[in-house]
Order: structure tokens, then sequence, then C-alpha cells
């Protein structure tokens, strides 16, 4: 049985992964691009806070109160209000320049 407190802390680190793959520019652009949709719609450490002081919510959760300790293996953080994702692009290739030498 999932317990209030696992299914936020589940909530919050599925946020923060989410926002470690848009970031890492190691990934295929398309896996980027389908965390930074994804992330548009999931809800943020806001949301899950609000979700828990429903009078009768749907789903118990838990407050995230301890969301530092949560995600010390996310060093980009959770998915916040204030978290903005830019549109991954195609890195662009050198086009042959070089750079200066001083």
């Amino acid at each position: 049985m999932t317990m209030p407190s696992e299914r936020a802390r589940s909530l919050v680190w599925a946020g923060a992964f989410l926002v470690e793959l848009a970031k890492d520019e190691s990934l295929p652009l398309a896996v980027r691009r389908a965390a930074v949709v994804i992330a548009r719609h999931f809800p943020t450490t806001y949301d899950i806070s609000y979700m828990a002081r429903l009078p009768f919510p749907m789903v118990e959760i838990e407050s995230p109160d301890e969301i530092a300790a949560w995600l010390k293996d996310y060093p980009h953080g959770p998915l916040r209000d204030s978290t903005r994702l830019a549109w991954p692009e195609e890195k662009r290739a050198n086009l042959g320049r070089r750079k200066p030498v001083h």
C-alpha cells in the first residue's frame, strides 16, 4: 500500500526527473523535447502542496515538506511554478570556423 508521503515524494521525484531529462544535452533531442512537453502539464511542487490541503482529496497526498532531502540526486531541482524549460534545439554544427588565436 502506498503511503501519502510516498505518493508526494514520487510526484516530486518525477517532476525533477523531467527537468533533468530536459536539460541533459547528452540525450537525444526527441527525449528532451518529450520531457519538456510532459513537464508543461505535470504537477509542480505548488500543485502537490495544494492537493495535499484539499479537504476531501480523491487521492490522499501528504504535503511535500521534505523536498530538499528528497532532491539530493537532482541537481536542477524540482519542477516548480517558476521552472522554465527552453524548447530543446539541435546543436549547430561548427561551420569550419576556427577560433581566433590570441
